[in-house]
């Protein structure tokens, strides 16, 4: 004889089956904060001097807070409260860095933008705005001296030259066939933004060019940095 199964013993006895098998959680949830992040550039960050008389200097830091912000359809009218909150006003082109109150930012396609410097958005975040911390995920190198601009030449495709790319301004290329978004900071002074994975190819690549012009490796400035912001 077949044995009743729970359902038909349940609705035998009047009572009804549970609507769902899921455990409802009383945990409370709090937000975990991530450790520092680690450059994987420490070990290639020696100072020294290469070269009798280094034209070039070679540094990285960690960016202190760095987010995404990306949306869907309206992206510019999702964005507007934020930026508003931030005290920028809306990005006029994808090449010039927006300052404001010690952040900086970067308009990176029409539904996408980078946002430096900032504290925690999360809590910014809606159904049409997405916000991401990209802080764990990006390595800043940094290239400097009168040769800057010549090495930075031998690296993209772009046009780099003094009356091309001009402080204030940024570029999105390739180095070595990975991504990077390179700030000019100063007439010979650049910030390249790089994927931590690909952080130690874009630095050797660098420093291999800059071999000719002599060089010189500055230690990790990530409290320089914290102290800037």
């Amino acid at each position: 004889m077949a044995r009743p199964s729970a359902l038909s013993i349940s609705s035998a006895s009047g009572a009804l089956p549970p609507k769902s098998s899921h455990i409802i959680s009383s945990i409370r949830r709090e937000r975990v904060r991530m450790p520092d992040p680690r450059s994987p550039l420490e070990s290639l960050l020696v100072s020294g001097r290469f070269g009798a008389a280094p034209a070039v200097v070679i540094g990285a830091r960690t960016p202190v807070s760095l987010w995404q912000a990306s949306g869907w359809g309206d992206f510019d009218a999702a964005a507007q409260p934020l930026l508003s909150t931030l005290g920028f006003s809306a990005p006029a082109d994808y090449r010039t860095a927006i300052q404001a109150s010690g952040m900086t930012l970067r308009k990176t396609a029409p539904d996408r933008m980078l946002i430096e410097g900032c504290t925690d958005l999360a809590n910014y975040a809606s159904d049409a705005l997405a916000l991401l911390d990209l802080s764990h995920a990006r390595s800043v190198i940094t290239l400097s001296g009168p040769a800057a601009r010549t090495v930075l030449t031998q690296l993209c495709s772009v046009d780099v030259r003094a009356k091309c790319f001009r402080p204030g301004e940024f570029i999105q290329t390739g180095i070595h066939d990975v991504g990077v978004l390179i700030q000019c900071a100063g007439e010979d002074d650049f910030e390249f933004y790089v994927p931590v994975t690909w952080a130690v190819t874009v630095f050797e690549t660098i420093r291999d060019n800059a071999e000719p012009f002599g060089y010189a490796i500055k230690s990790d400035d990530r409290e320089g940095a914290a102290k800037e912001n």
